[in-house]
């Protein structure tokens, strides 16, 4: 695919990322004739579902400072119906006025924002004063073993991994003092699980060294034939930890997270 966020969408969004964007608006309990905001929207799995329960009583806006999500984003809207407004642009300073939104999503977009504080302060600031915003983000390596072992593996073949910003905000009580520090009040953190099943474990595994290389700095560097020896060795070395996980044709791995709400 010329386009990364494809598959992401494809192969991901399926399997993981619309059972989770589910579960978060249920918890968010979007009402008829709210704005809404969802902020990191990658391909607007989140933004999707609010606009199919909402309709023509409310409007829908998606956010994310890729443009290639947003590209997949709007396809995906477009098929599936729904009307929703796109938005290209970086979390820590949203292009909308004060008050502009009755609420605000962001499902496991918040450990990538390069200043979190600056993120959720925005996002309060868009919010009426009666407004509320929903987060997700996962819960910490130790939770999620698959990811702890790909993450050692890539971090002694390559010198670092990217999967530690992915699972960076396990802590609750880091996510509340984020929350608090932002002027959020009536905050409710609640930790949930649930189990993703993903289709030919070989392309899952591909897939996850794929995506984690990517972002380290050094890989960039390489030529083709290093990457692809480098990410060969890291395949050979997770086949075992890959079998632990798989059943039949299908990889079948525990998610867990915390959902945050909380009020303005």
């Amino acid at each position: 695919m010329s386009n990364p966020a494809q598959g992401y969408e494809a192969y991901m969004v399926p399997a993981l990322f619309r059972p989770w964007a589910e579960r978060l608006v249920g918890s968010a309990g979007p009402r008829q004739g709210e704005r809404v905001l969802d902020v990191g929207c990658g391909t607007g799995i989140v933004a999707r579902e609010v606009a199919a329960l909402l309709g023509q009583k409310g409007s829908v806006a998606g956010m994310d400072a890729n443009p290639h999500m947003l590209e997949v984003a709007r396809a995906a809207a477009a098929r599936e119906q729904v009307s929703i407004e796109w938005f290209e642009g970086r979390a820590e300073r949203l292009p909308f006025p004060d008050g502009r939104f009755d609420l605000v999503l962001c499902q496991f977009a918040l450990m990538f924002f390069t200043d979190r504080p600056a993120a959720l302060a925005e996002m309060r600031r868009v919010l009426t004063h009666t407004g509320r915003v929903a987060v997700g983000v996962w819960q910490g390596l130790d939770r999620h073993p698959f990811y702890r072992t790909l993450h050692e593996v890539i971090q002694r073949r390559a010198g670092v991994s990217a999967l530690e910003l992915i699972f960076s905000l396990g802590s609750r009580d880091e996510v509340e003092a984020l929350l608090k520090s932002a002027g959020f009040g009536r905050i409710d953190i609640e930790p949930v699980s649930m189990t993703a099943r993903f289709p030919d474990p070989e392309a899952f595994l591909a897939g996850e060294i794929e995506v984690d290389t990517a972002a380290i700095p050094s890989m960039q560097h390489l030529d083709e034939g290093a990457r692809r020896s480098l990410v060969a060795a890291i395949s050979v070395e997770m086949k075992s930890p890959l079998a632990e996980i798989t059943e039949g044709n299908h990889v079948v791995i525990p998610f867990h997270a915390h959902l945050a709400t909380a009020s303005a």
